[in-house]
């Protein structure tokens, strides 16, 4: 695949990843003219689609990119094509990363109530909690309901998680 090719591919990869999803028609004419077949072009869209999330997200500069690529033994045309998009897409690419994310500051919402449970034609408490992720929200949120018990255990747990990320940091 020439570097011209490979730099309109991944211009569309890299449009995919945060706009609309990516038009099959593309793929297959650019796939055509490379002499790929189907299961090569689906190879070469995910390591494209790899190759800029992961760099977005790690936040690597264009240049390391670039030179990173070429270590991985790309020819330097392509890895020139690669870092220019995504140099003119990077901040983009950062933004659907960050909204994505469960990191703090991204989109999330939570709810939590207390409900009865029957357990044996006994009415027993427990605490429902609600999770739902996205802007807009896609799909039903994840649902947990969980005993007294259990909800002192994942308080617990999730405590000791929040000092042992603490003290890393």
């Amino acid at each position: 695949m020439s570097s011209v090719k490979l730099r309109l591919l991944a211009a569309a990869v890299a449009k995919s990843c945060y706009g609309p999803a990516l038009s099959y028609d593309v793929v297959t004419k650019l796939a055509n003219d490379a002499k790929l077949g189907e299961s090569q072009a689906h190879a070469v869209v995910a390591a494209i689609r790899w190759v800029l999330e992961s760099a977005a997200g790690a936040v690597v500069a264009a240049g390391v990119l670039d030179s990173e690529l070429q270590q991985l033994g790309l020819p330097k045309e392509h890895a020139a094509a690669l870092t220019k998009v995504y140099s003119d897409h990077h901040h983009e690419l950062l933004r659907r990363l960050h909204d994505t994310s469960l990191k703090v500051g991204g989109d999330i919402s939570w709810s939590c109530k207390v409900v009865g449970v029957s357990v044996g034609g006994n009415q027993k408490a427990a605490v429902q909690l609600s999770l739902q992720g996205g802007q807009p929200p896609t799909g039903p949120p994840t649902t947990l309901t969980l005993t007294p018990a259990q909800l002192h255990a994942l308080i617990h747990e999730l405590t000791e998680a929040r000092q042992l990320m603490e003290s890393v940091h």
